[in-house]
C-alpha cells in the first residue's frame, strides 16, 4: 500500500540536527527501552547503519521542521547518546502517506509484539477504508457496492460491534505485503477491535506481547471490567488472566492446589539445587540410559532438554 519506490530507497541522505526533528504524538508505537539500549551500544561500535525518514514541515514562525516518519527507535538512541545530528532521508509526503508508510515498516519487522500489530493492521484498514470507500462497508445494513457476493468473512467480521464489517481486498493486500497469512490479518482486525479501550495502557508491558492473553480481554465486552482486569495484571495482583478475572469481579482468586505433577517438580527441583557437581553428573547418567519422551535428550553434563 505505501512501498517506497526504488528511487526512494536510494535516495540522498542527509545530517540533520536532532533539534529540527518533531515526533508526532500519534505515532503507532513508543519506544521499546531494551530496544534503544541494545542500538546504543551498536551505535558505540559501528555507528548508525540505517537513516530514518523524516518529511518537511513549517513550524509556527515559517522555521523549516522535519516530522519523523519512521525510525524512533534509531532517533531515541541518537538522543540519548548525546548526538548533535542523525542521518536521515527526506521525502515530501502527506499526512495519509506518511501514515502508510509508518504502518508498513512496523508490519515488516519481526520485532513487532502482538498488540503492535494488531495495531499497525487495524490502521492499515482505516487507511484502506478512506482509499477504497467502495470496497470497505462501515455497515451492515449498507449496500455493498462492489458487485458479487459477500468475502468469505464477512459475517465472522460482522460480529465485531461499531468496526468494519468488510474487508473485501483488505487482507489480501495486507498479507501480500507483509508476508503473512489472511487469518493472521483477520485474527488481528478481530481481536484489536476488542482492545480499542485499553491499548494505549498495554504498550510496553508484558500483556501487548502475549497474544493469548490479549485474545482473551477482547472476549471480555464490558470496558469498565476490562480496566480491571488490565490493572490487576499490570500491578501483580495477578498472575494469570483466570486470577485478574476474579479479582475485577471482586473476588480473591481461587487457591491453587498442587498437582501430583507439581509436587514431584518441586522435590526434584530442592534436589538438583542441593546436588553436587558430581551428583548432577550421575543423575544426568541415569537419564541417559533411560527413555525418554519423543524430542528430549540429555545433551551435556550439566543440562539437558
Amino acid at each position: 500500500m505505501a512501498q517506497a519506490p526504488q528511487s526512494d530507497q536510494q535516495a540522498k541522505e542527509y545530517d540533520i540536527p536532532l533539534s529540527l526533528i518533531v515526533v508526532p504524538a500519534n505515532r503507532l508505537r513508543r519506544a521499546d527501552p531494551q530496544t534503544v539500549e541494545n542500538l546504543r551500544v551498536s551505535y558505540r561500535e559501528r555507528g548508525q547503519v540505517q537513516a530514518i525518514l523524516v518529511r518537511p514541515i513549517d513550524g509556527e514562525e515559517g522555521e523549516q521542521f522535519y516530522e519523523l516518519v519512521f525510525g524512533l527507535h534509531r532517533l531515541t538512541a541518537a538522543q540519548l547518546e548525546g548526538w548533535p545530528t542523525i542521518r536521515t532521508r527526506i521525502r515530501v509526503l502527506t499526512d495519509s502517506e506518511a501514515r502508510a508508510l509508518e504502518i508498513d515498516e512496523n508490519l515488516i519487522r519481526a520485532d513487532l509484539t502482538p498488540l503492535d500489530f494488531m495495531v499497525s493492521v487495524a490502521e492499515r484498514l482505516e487507511l484502506y477504508a478512506e482509499q477504497h470507500p467502495d470496497q470497505v462497508v462501515l455497515d451492515k445494513s449498507l449496500p455493498i457496492k462492489r458487485r458479487g457476493r459477500p468475502p468469505a468473512n464477512f459475517a465472522k467480521l460482522a460480529k465485531i460491534p461499531g468496526y468494519v464489517r468488510s474487508v473485501m481486498g483488505f487482507a489480501e493486500e495486507t498479507a501480500k505485503d507483509a508476508k503473512l497469512s489472511r487469518r493472521s490479518v483477520y485474527y488481528a482486525i478481530q481481536t484489536y477491535a476488542g482492545l480499542r479501550s485499553v491499548a494505549d495502557q498495554l504498550a510496553n508491558t508484558p500483556i501487548a506481547s502475549n497474544a493469548a492473553q490479549l485474545r482473551q480481554l477482547a472476549a471480555v465486552g464490558d470496558a469498565k471490567q476490562q480496566q480491571r482486569i488490565v490493572e490487576a495484571l499490570k500491578d501483580g495482583r495477578a498472575k494469570t488472566f483466570a486470577d485478574a478475572v476474579a479479582i475485577a469481579a471482586g473476588h480473591q482468586p481461587a487457591a491453587k492446589t498442587a498437582t501430583p505433577t507439581d509436587e514431584t517438580i518441586k522435590a526434584f527441583r530442592k534436589l538438583w539445587a542441593a546436588a553436587s557437581p558430581g551428583a548432577r553428573g550421575l543423575i544426568l547418567g541415569e537419564l541417559q540410559a533411560k527413555k525418554l519422551p519423543a524430542g528430549w535428550a540429555v545433551t551435556g553434563p550439566e543440562g539437558g532438554q
